[in-house]
């Protein structure tokens, strides 16, 4: 009998050419850099999962292997269930994980950010409608990270979301379109969690994000939080 469904969180390190890093995600003063980060916060998020069964795929650009490999040497070895994968083997690594499941629960997560540590389970617990394409996130928390302050935000249809599709139809080659990126998810049939369950951090690296709410994301700054203990406190429900 199949398994019922399996969850990779699938993280683009390098992968993907976006404006502000198109030259930059090559270089080995970016890849130092965004691997600290990934390890200060995304790392410890996935490490601290209340449920450990999934498997985080950490894609990178093959040109950049030997820079990756070097910095993963300087810090503690990795879990078995957080892998570095090539770009050019990252479709193979996902399709061999399949093999005895009924469905894919496909989860985006950027490598600077955080889900919330029940997240994995709560996709556990999740009952699956028929036709249901996507569970998406809408509250949350930015976190600026350079001046240590928090604050709850809502998103429309954010960049926080899991695709789900049957196994037999991924494997088949069946892949959702979202034409303008992950504001097209809303209009894939959908559940939402009610919980705030990812936080997205500022730092110095991603200047496409500001502590500011904008189109498609709004930040309740009347909730501000700057007590360091308490920003501490928000966070230890993540990572």
């Amino acid at each position: 009998m199949a398994k019922r469904k399996k969850i990779i969180v699938r993280i683009a390190f390098n992968s993907k050419k976006l404006k502000y890093n198109r030259k930059k995600r090559f270089t080995t003063k970016w890849i130092k850099s965004r691997m600290k980060i990934f390890m200060r916060y995304t790392r410890r998020s996935l490490q601290r999962q209340t449920n450990q069964g999934f498997v985080a795929l950490v894609e990178y650009e093959d040109r950049s292997r030997r820079k990756i490999k070097k910095e993963l040497r300087k810090y503690s070895k990795l879990p078995k269930n957080i892998k570095f994968i090539p770009k050019s083997k990252y479709q193979k690594s996902i399709r061999k994980r399949l093999k005895g499941y009924h469905y894919l629960y496909l989860v985006r997560l950027d490598s600077d950010d955080l889900y919330r540590r029940s997240y994995i389970q709560q996709l556990k617990n999740h009952r699956r409608r028929k036709g249901t394409s996507a569970v998406i996130n809408q509250f949350g928390y930015m976190y600026d990270s350079k001046k240590k302050r928090i604050a709850p935000m809502y998103a429309k249809s954010p960049a926080f979301y899991t695709l789900i599709y049957k196994v037999k139809d991924y494997l088949k080659g069946k892949r959702y379109r979202l034409a303008g990126g992950h504001p097209a998810v809303i209009r894939l049939r959908h559940d939402k969690l009610r919980l705030r369950n990812y936080v997205h951090v500022i730092h110095s690296g991603n200047t496409t994000s500001k502590f500011r709410s904008k189109r498609n994301k709004v930040i309740n700054k009347r909730r501000i939080v700057k007590n360091r203990r308490q920003v501490k406190r928000i966070l230890s429900s993540f990572m």
